[in-house]
């Protein structure tokens, strides 16, 4: 299907000459702004132990994606058990960094992250698919080298403490 689209859009395409790219606009310096506060995390994978239960390793990466204006962040908990896709664009319309988290639990996460410096976000994340739960949020801090995650979760209407990650930089 999604073949059949692309040669639609390059059928129907109107052809156009080749242009240079237009100047920088406001949004564009934003986009780019907000998204380097992921610099630190790319390149490298993480991997963390739960601070609820040391069993529990996750491993993670992130990396630029769609030409450089998005933040993709993968991440697998015990070899596969759980994993999960994260897309992270700036929003043009709110000015806000935006998510969307699809997992392989059949649920997924929308909402937006505010940038407190490099590696430092908040999230808010409404859920879909998963009964009980409602939304998500979560705090993060990259300090001498540890990338920290502390999480909450709304569970029929009151917000729970639920744990969190400190990952380290995989050799």
């Amino acid at each position: 299907m999604i073949g059949a689209l692309a040669a639609l859009w390059v059928w129907t395409a109107p052809a156009v000459a080749p242009q240079e790219p237009p100047p920088a606009a406001a949004h564009v310096a934003a986009a780019d702004s907000a998204l380097a506060a992921f610099d630190p995390l790319l390149g490298k994978a993480w991997r963390g132990a739960s601070i609820t239960d040391p069993a529990v390793i996750d491993e993670i990466t992130f990396e630029r994606t769609a030409g450089g204006r998005a933040i993709r962040s993968v991440h697998s908990v015990n070899g596969g058990a759980y994993t999960g896709d994260t897309l992270i664009t700036f929003d043009r319309d709110s000015g806000r960094l935006v998510s969307f988290y699809a997992t392989n639990g059949g649920f997924h996460t929308t909402g937006t992250i505010t940038v407190h410096g490099p590696g430092q976000f908040a999230f808010e994340q409404q859920v879909h698919g998963l009964d009980g739960i409602e939304q998500v949020r979560a705090q993060t801090t990259l300090t001498d080298g540890v990338y920290r995650i502390r999480s909450q979760h709304l569970i029929n209407g009151e917000w729970v403490e639920t744990g969190g990650f400190d990952y380290r930089p995989v050799p």
